[in-house]
C-alpha cells in the first residue's frame, strides 16, 4: 500500500470527505465490530454488510482497482490465519471448515476495507485528533503519531538498503532469497531501535511533556510544563 496514494486521496472533497472526523471513526469502528460479531454461514447478513459498504466506497470515489490491488496484499496474509482458526474453531463440526474459513475471510475483508476506505477519505492528522476529542489516552494517540511519522522514514531507509544490496549482489536470484530478506529486516529492526532511542533522548532535552501539538488543534489541551 502506498501511503502517499492514500494522503493525495484523504484530501478531496467528496460528500464522505467533508464529514465530522469523529462521526467517520465511530462509524467505522461500529462497521467492523459488527462485520467480526457476524454469526458464522450468515451470509445474508454479510452480504448487507458488503452493500453498505459498496455504497460507501462509492461515495468516497475510491477506484475499485485500488481496493481489489490492496485487498489481495491483505488477503496473503488473512488466508493463512483463516485456515489456522478453521482447523479448531468449534462450529467446524457443524457448519464444515470451508464455511467457517469463506466466513473468516470475507469478516476479516469487510473490515479491512472498512478501514482503508476511513484513511482514504480522512487525512491521519484529523484521526488523531478526533481520537484525542473521543477521550482516547493520550499514550496511544502519542504512539501512533510517532508510528505515522516514522513510517515513511522506515520505508524510506528499507529503500535505500535494498538498492545497496542490489548494487553490491552480482548473482541473478529467480526466487525469494529468504536469507537476505531476513537480513535486512533484522538490520532494519536494529536500525529502528537505535533511531528511537535518540529520538527520546533529543526529545526529553528539548522538555518534551507527552503531548504532541499541531496546528489544527482548536485549543490548548495540555497546560504548559513550568520548570
Amino acid at each position: 500500500m502506498r501511503l502517499e496514494l492514500l494522503e493525495r486521496r484523504s484530501e478531496g472533497t467528496g460528500p464522505l470527505h467533508r464529514l465530522d472526523p469523529r462521526l467517520k471513526l465511530l462509524t467505522t469502528a461500529f462497521f467492523v465490530c459488527g462485520a467480526v460479531a457476524t454469526p458464522m454461514g450468515a451470509w445474508r447478513y454479510l452480504a448487507a454488510e458488503g452493500l453498505v459498504l459498496a455504497f460507501a466506497v462509492g461515495l468516497a470515489g475510491v477506484p475499485p482497482r485500488d481496493l481489489l490491488r490492496q485487498w489481495l496484499g491483505f488477503f496473503v496474509l488473512v488466508i493463512v490465519l483463516a485456515f489456522m482458526v478453521a482447523t479448531s474453531h468449534p462450529e467446524r463440526r457443524t457448519l464444515g471448515t470451508w464455511t467457517v474459513l469463506l466466513t473468516i475471510i470475507a469478516k476479516n475483508s469487510l473490515a479491512f476495507l472498512a478501514m482503508v476506505t476511513l484513511a482514504s477519505v480522512t487525512p491521519f492528522h484529523k484521526l488523531l485528533q478526533a481520537l484525542r476529542l473521543l477521550r482516547v489516552p493520550l499514550v496511544l494517540v502519542t504512539t501512533l503519531q510517532f508510528m505515522y511519522r516514522y513510517l515513511h522514514v522506515l520505508t524510506d531507509e528499507l529503500d535505500r538498503m535494498v538498492k545497496a544490496r542490489r548494487a553490491r549482489t552480482f548473482r541473478r536470484s529467480v526466487g525469494v532469497d529468504w536469507g537476505l530478506f531476513t537480513g535486512l529486516i533484522g538490520i532494519l529492526f536494529l536500525r529502528a531501535f537505535e533511531r528511537g532511542e535518540r529520538v527520546h533522548a533529543a526529545m526529553v532535552a528539548r522538555g518534551w511533556d507527552g503531548m504532541i501539538r499541531t496546528l489544527d488543534d482548536p485549543e490548548p489541551s495540555a497546560t504548559p510544563v513550568h520548570p
